[in-house]
């Protein structure tokens, strides 16, 4: 990452972030070195990915579904850190769902940055937002929702005309996610209408009872994925965005379609058709885009929206954009988001990769796309979630390990041969 010291803030305050997988890592790491702050973590257990790390003080609270109870115990936190200001935040849309139900909750010490509840749902609803880019004239799949009441005959006459195979995902995410059961899957894959009704009828009989989005399926690879994260100031103008060029999503069942590597993109059309979409209905915070480019003529189709800084923001961060600093500027400090900000180039080289590179290695067919890694790895510009230099411990080097041995088994069970079409 390039060098640089950290930014300081002028009001002091504390991030605190609730959950604590990778993507809350990561986030914690870039308040450390954007701002040379430590985050609080919140969490029910001790989770590997935050273990034994210098920058994070890690909280547990077992009634973290209690929402009442949660708001007390976040003002319990602030009564111990008199004069500071606290940002909570989240990195799953369950958490920012239920953060946005329970802001009335938090008294002035706290700041939440992102929209209303009824926006984000509203967003983070496949089908509304389907219809969103159908209004904007924004490039989005083919799309048929398919609501649950729908018998077996509906749901063949409202699939006519669309073209197999079909990609099949839950419209409410926060709801899907809460369920636990034997072949579950995140984002699932139909060849044909049995095919189809057979995993729809797994999920109702699973406690499902949302709509399901079905979509025709962009030809094409992980390398085709691109990630757009942008930052909109609080009248709803989209202030930056940068896009991350996927070379590799995660293949396990329940995580799906998840980047695991990223180098950065050209900008093109993404930002501005994020930001046609985004000031259209006045978002403002972060906000994440799925999208892929289909390889037979080169469109953009935007997938979805995350009402967040995505799980893998740390390409960002890998390429030294200070993405957090802007909404501490002006959530914490009440400034203009860009006061002092240098957001850096659009495009350089740098990569992140949670999956070990020679892994990665396997599966980036692209002859240019591969030359440009290897470039990067000579150069030493690779970044890895676990291995921060001002976060060392025996038991952080111990975490990637781990991971990199659990994602090498991961990709043998489930993803042998990158498929390029």
């Amino acid at each position: 990452m390039p060098s640089s010291s950290p930014c300081s803030s002028t009001v002091p305050f504390v991030p605190v972030v609730l959950g604590g997988d990778l993507p809350t890592y990561t986030l914690a790491r870039a308040f450390h070195a954007e701002l040379g702050v430590r985050t609080t973590v919140l969490t029910r257990g001790v989770p590997y990915a935050v273990r034994d790390s210098r920058i994070i003080d890690n909280l547990i609270f077992a009634g973290m579904d209690d929402l009442p109870a949660l708001a007390d115990h976040l003002h319990g936190i602030a009564d111990a850190r008199p004069g500071h200001r606290f940002l909570l935040m989240g990195t799953m849309d369950a958490w920012i769902e239920r953060i946005g139900t329970m802001r009335h909750l938090l008294d002035e010490r706290f700041v939440v940055p992102y929209p209303q509840l009824d926006l984000i749902e509203r967003l983070n609803d496949k089908q509304n937002f389907a219809a969103l880019c159908a209004e904007l004239g924004v490039a989005h799949p083919v799309t048929r929702v398919l609501e649950h009441e729908l018998t077996d005959t509906q749901v063949g006459e409202a699939l006519e005309g669309m073209k197999w195979p079909l990609v099949l995902k839950a419209a409410d995410p926060p709801a899907f996610y809460e369920l636990d059961y034997v072949g579950k899957r995140k984002i699932g894959f139909a060849d044909d209408l049995s095919d189809l009704l057979a995993q729809r009828r797994v999920m109702s009989d699973a406690g499902y009872a949302g709509a399901l989005v079905i979509q025709e399926r962009i030809p094409g690879g992980d390398e085709q994925m691109r990630v757009v994260t942008t930052y909109s100031d609080r009248s709803g103008t989209v202030r930056w965005g940068r896009v991350g060029h996927v070379l590799l999503e995660d293949h396990d069942p329940a995580w799906v379609g998840n980047p695991l590597a990223i180098i950065h993109a050209e900008q093109g059309d993404a930002v501005s058709e994020a930001a046609r979409l985004l000031e259209h209905v006045g978002w403002t915070g972060h906000a994440n885009f799925d999208i892929k480019v289909d390889p037979r003529d080169g469109t953009h189709y935007f997938f979805e929206l995350n009402p967040r800084l995505g799980r893998s923001h740390g390409y960002l961060h890998a390429a030294g954009h200070p993405f957090l600093t802007p909404l501490v500027r002006e959530h914490i400090e009440d400034r203009d988001p860009l006061d002092g900000v240098e957001m850096g180039l659009q495009r350089d080289g740098w990569l992140y990769s949670v999956v070990p590179v020679p892994l990665l290695m396997r599966y980036v067919t692209d002859p240019a796309t591969r030359d440009r890694v290897k470039e990067i790895r000579r150069n030493g510009f690779v970044m890895r979630p676990y291995v921060y230099g001002a976060d060392r411990h025996w038991s952080r080097t111990a975490a990637q390990v781990r991971n990199d041995a659990a994602l090498t088994r991961n990709f043998a069970r489930n993803y042998r041969r990158p498929v390029t079409s």
